[in-house]
């Protein structure tokens, strides 16, 4: 997914004022938006909630099962980070919020780690049994 120009500069420009976060986590968080958006059958208002599942999911897409440590190297390490570059974002025009929501919307609970989908079973190994001494049987 590319990024425009206008997101671009925006986020470059947002970077200066809050060293807290990278350009990279705008920019993360702007394409994620566009993910978990592109994802439903008709497009609608999402929640802070359904937001952070889609970040998790496309984070997990982009970064397999490293995903959290490279969203925490943006800054991203937390719900309320997520939701402080998401209203950042909106205070550049480029989201939009409606009259419901709030910054405080994601103050929840929600660990990447925990969050992460389990490997198919077609890519996990395969497993090998072993004794007490762990030798292999």
């Amino acid at each position: 997914m590319n990024i425009s120009p206008e997101i671009e500069q925006a986020t470059k420009e947002l970077r200066l004022s809050y060293p807290n976060y990278t350009t990279a986590s705008f920019q993360f968080v702007s394409k994620a938006v566009t993910y978990t958006i592109d994802k439903l059958s008709t497009h609608r208002h999402i929640s802070a909630l359904e937001l952070l599942e889609g970040i998790r999911e496309y984070a997990f897409l982009e970064y397999g099962v490293v995903a959290p440590q490279v969203l925490c190297s943006f800054g991203l390490c937390s719900a309320r980070n997520v939701g402080e570059v998401v209203y950042l974002l909106i205070s550049v025009g480029l989201l939009s919020a409606s009259p419901d929501d709030s910054l405080e919307d994601f103050n929840v609970n929600f660990s990447w780690d925990e969050q992460l989908p389990a490997a198919p079973e077609s890519e996990k190994l395969p497993c090998i049994d072993t004794d007490k001494k762990g030798n292999s049987l």
